[in-house]
C-alpha cells in the first residue's frame, strides 16, 4: 500500500475545492498562477509567505535573447554546453524560443527592469554564456523586485486565495490522475484542497546541506512527495554549487550569496598571494560554467590550505558597484568589506538541484493534471549543469505551458475513495528529529558535495537509507515530523542517483 505521511482518519478532514491548487509561492507558482483562466479557483498555497523562496532571493537576472547581436542558436548552444550532454534540446529550444515573449509579459506587468538612460533594457552578461543576455531589476535584486509585483498582482485576482503558512503533507491520486492534496495550516490542523489539476512549484533541496543560498524551507518535499505518488524524478544527483558566497563572521541557515553577475561586470578571483587561478583554468577564466569555476575554486583552497579566495572588483567605480549591485554592496559594507576597494573573501556553497521531477514540454508528470515548474522539475533544461540565469527563464516558460495546457483541458473535479491509513502509535520526540535533521545535513555536505568520491557515496546512502527507514513505521503528527521525513527521502533519491550514475559528468564530478 502507498505510504501517506498523514496518519489520521483522511475522511475526518475539513476539505475545500478549486480547479487548480499551486503549491509555491515563487516565481513559477505566482506567473502559473497569473496564467490560470480567470474563471477556474486556485488555491494558491505558500509554506511561509511571498517572500520567501529561492525566487525572491535570486540576485543576478533573467535570460534571455534580446539584443540584436545575440541569436536564438547561440542561446541554444551556450546552454547545451553547459549541461554537458544531458540537456533534453527540445525542451531548451522551447525555452530559448518563447524566453522573449515571457520578458515582454514581465515587462507588460511593470516588473521594474533596469533600463540605461535612453529606456532600452540593461543587459549584462553571466558566466558560460558567450554574450550579454541577461536583464535585471533593482540591480541585483531581479527576484526580490520581480516577485513583488507578481505577488501583489495574485492577492488582487479575485479567482486566487492564497493560503499563508500552510505545508504541503501529501498529493492525493485516484484512477492515475491527480486530485488535490493534504495540507497543513499554522495550527497544524490539516485539510484538504481537493483539485483535478495540482502544479508543484516548491523549488529545491537546498536545506539538506549545512551550507546553502537556500533559505530554511527548501527541503525537496514536493520532490518527496511526489514521489510517493507514484511520480518519476530523474538526476537527483545534479547538484549545483555555487561558487562564490561571502564568508562573513556571522554565519547563518542561508549564505550570502554574490551574484555571478558580478564577475560578468569584470570581477576577478584571485587567491591569498593576489594570483587570478582562473586564467589558465578555462577559456571563459572567471565566467566559466559554474560546476568548473567550483571545483577551481575548491581546488585552490585544498592547494592553500586556506578558507576562502577572494573577489576583486577593483575594476568597477563605487559609483558603478553601488548602482548595479546595490545589495551586495549594502550586505559587504554591513560587514565592513568596503567594496569596490575591498576583496570580497568568498567560497562555493550548494544553490541548485538540476535534476527533479520529470515533466514533459506542458509541464506535466507521468500523473494526468499533476504539473511541476521552477526547480522541483526536471525539464531536462540544465542537464548536468545549468547555465547561469536560466533557471528564472525555466520558471516563467513552463509556469506560462502549465497554466495554458490546464486551460485548454478543461478538467473536471471528480469524487475521490479517501484512502485508508496504516495504523500506528510510536511517534518521533523533537529531540529525535532535530538529531535526524543534523545527521542528514552533516551526510548531504560532507558526501554529496561538488567534489565525489565513490565509497562515500554508498556510505551517504546508507546513513539516509537507515533514517528514512526509521521514519516508515512512526506515527506522524507534526510539520518537523513530516519535515524529517521528506528530508530523509530526498536524501536517499540523491544518494541513490549519485551511487547509480558511475560516469563523472558535469556537477556530478566523482574525483576517483
Amino acid at each position: 500500500m502507498r505510504r501517506y505521511l498523514y496518519s489520521g482518519s483522511f475522511s475526518a478532514l475539513p476539505s475545500h475545492n478549486y480547479d487548480v491548487v499551486i503549491i509555491g509561492s515563487g516565481i513559477a507558482g505566482l506567473y502559473a498562477a497569473l496564467h490560470i483562466d480567470a474563471s477556474l479557483r486556485v488555491a494558491l498555497v505558500t509554506k511561509e509567505n511571498l517572500k520567501k523562496s529561492n525566487s525572491y532571493y535570486a540576485q543576478g537576472g533573467i535570460a534571455a535573447v534580446l539584443s540584436p547581436t545575440d541569436n536564438f542558436e547561440s542561446h541554444i548552444e551556450d546552454t547545451l554546453i553547459a549541461g554537458a550532454g544531458l540537456c533534453n534540446e527540445e525542451a531548451v529550444r522551447v525555452l530559448v524560443e518563447e524566453g522573449p515573449e515571457n520578458i515582454q509579459e514581465l515587462i507588460d506587468l511593470n516588473v521594474p527592469f533596469d533600463t540605461n538612460p535612453e529606456g532600452e533594457l540593461q543587459i549584462t552578461r553571466e558566466g558560460g554564456h558567450s554574450c550579454r543576455r541577461i536583464v535585471h531589476c533593482g540591480g541585483d535584486a531581479t527576484g526580490r523586485e520581480t516577485t513583488k509585483r507578481l505577488g501583489h498582482i495574485a492577492q488582487e485576482r479575485e479567482n486566487i486565495t492564497l493560503f499563508y503558512n500552510t505545508y504541503l503533507i501529501d498529493l492525493l491520486t485516484v484512477s492515475g490522475n491527480a486530485a488535490g492534496c493534504i495540507v497543513a495550516g499554522a495550527d497544524e490542523a490539516p485539510f484538504i484542497l481537493h483539485a483535478p489539476n495540482v502544479i508543484l512549484a516548491t523549488g529545491g533541496v537546498g536545506y539538506l546541506y549545512q551550507y546553502t543560498t537556500n533559505p530554511r524551507g527548501a527541503v525537496g518535499d514536493g520532490m518527496a512527495c511526489a514521489s510517493r505518488a507514484g511520480v518519476i524524478c530523474e538526476n537527483m544527483e545534479m547538484i549545483q554549487f555555487h561558487p562564490t558566497t561571502l564568508i562573513s563572521p556571522k554565519h547563518s541557515d542561508r549564505l550570502f550569496l554574490i551574484s555571478e553577475a558580478v564577475r560578468g561586470e569584470g570581477g576577478i578571483l584571485r587567491n591569498h598571494q593576489g594570483e587570478a587561478f582562473m586564467h589558465d583554468m578555462h577559456k571563459l577564466r572567471d565566467l566559466a560554467p559554474r560546476d568548473i569555476v567550483t571545483r577551481c575554486i575548491l581546488a585552490e583552497l585544498d592547494r592553500t590550505g586556506e578558507k576562502n579566495v577572494f573577489l576583486d572588483v577593483s575594476s568597477m567605480t563605487d559609483e558603478f558597484f553601488s548602482a548595479r549591485f546595490p545589495t551586495i554592496y549594502e550586505e559587504c559594507h554591513k560587514f565592513g568589506i568596503m567594496v569596490p576597494a575591498d576583496q570580497i573573501p568568498v567560497r562555493p556553497a550548494q544553490h541548485y538541484i538540476m535534476g527533479g521531477i520529470k515533466t514533459n514540454l506542458d509541464a506535466m508528470t507521468n500523473i494526468d493534471g499533476l504539473y511541476a515548474c521552477g526547480e522541483v522539475a526536471s525539464t531536462g533544461i540544465h542537464g548536468a549543469n545549468r547555465l547561469a540565469s536560466n533557471s528564472v527563464l525555466e520558471c516563467l516558460v513552463f509556469a506560462r505551458r502549465a497554466a495554458r495546457h490546464i486551460n485548454k483541458l478543461g478538467r473536471q473535479m471528480r469524487s475521490i475513495p479517501l484512502p485508508n491509513t496504516a495504523s500506528c502509535s510510536k511517534t518521533a520526540t523533537i529531540e529525535e528529529i532535530v538529531h535526524d535533521r543534523e545527521i542528514i545535513r552533516q551526510t548531504l555536505t560532507k558526501y554529496a558535495g561538488a567534489v565525489r568520491f565513490s565509497k562515500d557515496l554508498e556510505a551517504g546512502r546508507k546513513i539516509a537509507g537507515n533514517i528514512f527507514d526509521r521514519y516508515q513505521s512512526l506515527c506522524l503528527d507534526r510539520k518537523e515530523a513530516y519535515e524529517i521525513c521528506n528530508m530523509a527521502q530526498t536524501a536517499k533519491m540523491i544518494f541513490d542517483a549519485a551511487c547509480t550514475r558511475k560516469e563523472s559528468i558535469g556537477a556530478h564530478y566523482i574525483a576517483d
